[in-house]
């Protein structure tokens, strides 16, 4: 039987292209082919060493309102009670994309048996066994490698098909439904189950880099003596809490920045636009510019430690807001 690996990546650290590297030196010890598809260049050691590498300017992501993440993250100002609510791309789409992709490239050749893994998977000996034992039409659950009790019960990390069900499941990834299902992209692989005899594998695996971690979220600051966010959102209507009851608020597009979490206090000037204003800041604060935040072209600021320029970092954000309430 022909086996070949079909690795998603986005390497976009030397962390990632070493692990990367690493699996794939593995995999190839265990006498699989691999393939690798990616949106972004890799070094010429990731390509020397697998079978196929395939670069590509395609990264679909989605972004607001079509579709996104949400996080959010209650915090006491001098105003009280106050969320910020912030929107990042829906990277889902993407990820099935590159199966789908892979999977077409794939099928154009004579293997028999299909690995999807992601390209921090952690190669264990259960992942070893699994792969030596010709089981195939088997998904897996995950668990967060930072805490134990966040178990996902399907994932897209280690997935394995024989020719049949791989070729019946690249034509059910569809941009559309996937736009119609509630939930996360490894949902999709849950549903492939029930579409097809697929099995789900009691054994969970696990990813070695958690992209969910601390990732500063809520703090755009480049000073550590405070924190700071920044609105950027069409006038919109949100429910929020007030005391036992749920109530609709209007949240403002101006431009607006909470400060908070001061070590010690700050002259901060703010520069949006060419318009300059001067604050002296101690205590969580919200300021409002006054502008409609979609329409700013540059934003730059003095602090205490220097002079910063915050246009292309506010350019990519997706959509922030910040109202009174939780």
């Amino acid at each position: 039987m022909k086996k070949i690996v079909l690795i998603s990546s986005y390497c976009d650290t030397q962390e990632k292209i070493n692990i990367l590297s690493e699996n794939i030196k593995v995999l190839k010890s265990l006498g699989l082919d691999t393939l690798v598809i990616s949106p972004i260049t890799l070094p010429n050691e990731i390509i020397e060493i697998s079978d196929f590498v395939f670069f590509t300017k395609e990264n679909p992501l989605l972004n607001w309102p079509l579709r996104g993440f949400t996080f959010w993250q209650t915090h006491y100002s001098s105003e009280g009670w106050i969320t910020m609510h912030r929107n990042v791309a829906d990277y889902g789409w993407a990820g099935l994309y590159q199966i789908k992709k892979m999977s077409q490239i794939a099928l154009s050749y004579d293997y028999d048996y299909f690995y999807h893994i992601i390209y921090d998977l952690e190669i264990d000996q259960y992942v070893i066994d699994t792969i030596k034992s010709d089981v195939t039409n088997l998904v897996h659950p995950r668990i967060n490698p930072n805490k134990e009790d966040d178990w996902w019960d399907c994932t897209l990390h280690f997935m394995i098909f024989d020719r049949e069900i791989m070729s019946k499941i690249v034509d059910v990834i569809k941009l559309d439904d996937y736009l119609k299902w509630d939930g996360v992209a490894e949902g999709q692989a849950l549903l492939w189950t029930q579409l097809f005899p697929i099995n789900i594998s009691k054994t969970p695996v696990r990813d070695k880099i958690y992209y969910w971690g601390d990732r500063g979220f809520f703090n755009y600051s480049m000073n550590p003596n405070y924190k700071m966010y920044i609105s950027k959102n069409q006038p919109t209507t949100c429910w929020v809490s007030e005391g036992d009851e749920k109530v609709e608020k209007d949240v403002s597009s101006n431009l607006r920045f909470y400060f908070y979490d001061f070590l010690e206090s700050q002259n901060i000037k703010i520069n949006v636009d060419g318009v300059v204003k001067e604050y002296q800041l101690n205590k969580n604060k919200i300021i409002d510019i006054g502008l409609d935040s979609l329409s700013v072209k540059s934003i730059s600021m003095v602090d205490n430690n220097g002079e910063y320029d915050l246009s292309n970092l506010f350019k990519d954000i997706d959509r922030n807001l910040i109202y009174l309430g939780y």
